[in-house]
């Protein structure tokens, strides 16, 4: 780590940009310098919220004026290509964290990989679980070979969103990067590939929409079966409109591991999304000769952790532990699974 104090900035200002900007408070090198907004009215509330004087609507402008050690891309996912290659382009900006999914498709996450590698920039996709201790410890018990290979992944991962949100919500609009699949699934999907330590071959899936054709064109459900060859399968469901429920298992051939809060840690819940104290993570693992282990970890603030680690990273006293091409890996699972849903079939890798 170093002493060296780092400038970050932050592009959007909803709900995430807001849990960025409360964990860059709790590291002590971080400065919230600027931030940038094409609302006004929203630019204001958190720049006072947040005691950031330098506010820009226009993003050519703030980088011009603005160097940075690190910027936050948390837009609606159609922008995050084009703000995301414009910082890196300007030489203005050390490392960026872009929120997940990194991009619409995996053409986009390509060009983005391309140009952070031409440019120097740290490239980051904001899947903040994957500093939480939980993923690490467990990733140890996978690799030392307790549970056998893997054989299976299932996980759900839904929130009740369709009774809490207006139908205006970003969300409903595929347009703009919103749906289920990309909103939800996606955790799912880049879990499943870490822990079988492999790319799918092939992808089914199907979308649900309810019958509130208001919601524009987004899918408030998507069901996926991956499969990784050799009879390893990942079977992955989200929605907007069942209950909280954030589960994975992980089976193998001499055991199992079950993951009761592998995402979203945060510990109550505040209309649409989940806010508050972290809670502690449990995680169960189970043998063929019937040992049960009981794994904990105290609670983490992810977005805590996700900073600290690009501090690290830029310090060079760690490397990123995901690359870009992991980033473009998950987004050609999700181009296939939107395949799939339109043509009903199973999708080659």
């Amino acid at each position: 780590m170093t002493g060296k104090r780092l400038r970050l900035g932050i592009v959007g200002t909803g709900e995430n940009a807001r849990d960025h900007a409360n964990a860059s408070r709790e590291i002590d090198v971080f400065d919230l310098v600027c931030i940038c907004d094409t609302s006004l009215v929203a630019l204001e509330t958190f720049g006072e919220v947040f005691g950031c004087e330098n506010r820009y609507t226009d993003l050519a402008q703030m980088l011009q004026e603005q160097a940075l050690d690190v910027l936050v891309v948390s837009v609606w996912g159609v922008h995050h290509a084009a703000v995301a290659m414009e910082a890196m382009v300007s030489a203005r900006v050390r490392a960026i964290v872009v929120e997940k999914p990194i991009s619409m498709d995996a053409a986009e996450a390509q060009l983005m990989v391309d140009t952070a590698e031409r440019t120097g920039v740290l490239l980051i996709e904001a899947f903040k679980w994957r500093y939480d201790p939980q993923h690490s410890a467990c990733g140890e018990v996978i690799a030392s070979g307790r549970i056998g290979e893997v054989k299976t992944v299932m996980g759900v991962f839904s929130s009740p969103l369709t009774d809490r949100l207006d139908v205006s919500n970003w969300r409903y609009r595929a347009d703009l990067g919103g749906g289920s699949l990309f909103d939800s699934a996606s955790y799912l999907v880049h879990f499943s590939r870490f822990v079988m330590g492999r790319e799918p071959t092939s992808v089914v899936g199907t979308r649900g929409d309810g019958a509130d054709v208001r919601r524009g064109a987004s899918e408030l459900s998507a069901s996926l079966l991956l499969d990784f060859g050799g009879g390893r399968t990942a079977l992955l469901q989200s929605s907007y409109a069942q209950a909280f429920c954030q589960e994975v298992m992980v089976i193998g051939t001499a055991g199992w591991l079950r993951y009761m809060l592998p995402f979203d840690s945060r510990g109550s819940r505040d209309g649409e999304l989940m806010t508050g104290t972290p809670l502690a993570a449990t995680v169960d693992l189970f043998l063929n000769d019937f040992t049960h282990e009981v794994l904990t970890f105290p609670p983490c603030n992810q977005f805590v952790a996700q900073l600290l680690h690009v501090q690290n990273c830029l310090a060079g006293t760690a490397l990123p532990v995901t690359s870009g091409a992991f980033a473009v890996g998950s987004m050609l699972v999700l181009d296939a699974a939107r395949e799939s849903f339109a043509t009903r079939r199973i999708v080659e890798l």
